[in-house]
């Protein structure tokens, strides 16, 4: 693998961090973009809703990408949708409660995951990462 560029690395530990998470989430017959959401909304100070913008903006997604994403998860049941009282044109997104009985679980799974990914790293070095990582990602985006 060290032959490779740096970009083809970053590109393979993503696929894979994604296959993982995606095997994991079958069982619960979701992938992991709609995983992400599901915790977003439950993370968010025990508010457990957000506008579909916040939602958009969170997954850097486009407005038809997660108008699909939110649709299919509405559908088998994790949200449900409503019109904001202050502003008719912002869609307001609501957990339903059917992801109480998983989520913790998937969250310990993704902790681990964490976990193994730094393994072997010390504090420093994951600080350094992480600094590289949102270094490496501004230099891409500071161009468009």
């Amino acid at each position: 693998m060290e032959a490779q560029s740096i970009g083809s690395m970053i590109k393979i530990l993503s696929e894979t961090i994604g296959q993982k998470v995606n095997k994991n989430c079958k069982e619960f017959n979701l992938t992991m973009q709609q995983m992400k959401i599901l915790h977003f909304l439950r993370m968010r100070e025990g508010e457990k809703e957000a506008s579909q913008k916040e939602i958009q903006n969170f997954m850097r997604i486009s407005h038809p990408t997660v108008v699909n994403i939110l649709r299919l998860m509405k559908e088998k049941g994790f949200i449900e949708t409503s019109t904001s009282h202050e502003d008719k044109r912002m869609k307001i997104v609501r957990l339903t409660g059917k992801e109480d009985k998983f989520v913790k679980d998937v969250i310990s799974e993704r902790e681990e995951m964490e976990k193994q990914l730094v393994k072997g790293l010390t504090q420093k070095d994951q600080e350094n990462l992480r600094w590289y990582l949102k270094k490496m990602y501004e230099n891409l985006t500071e161009a468009s």
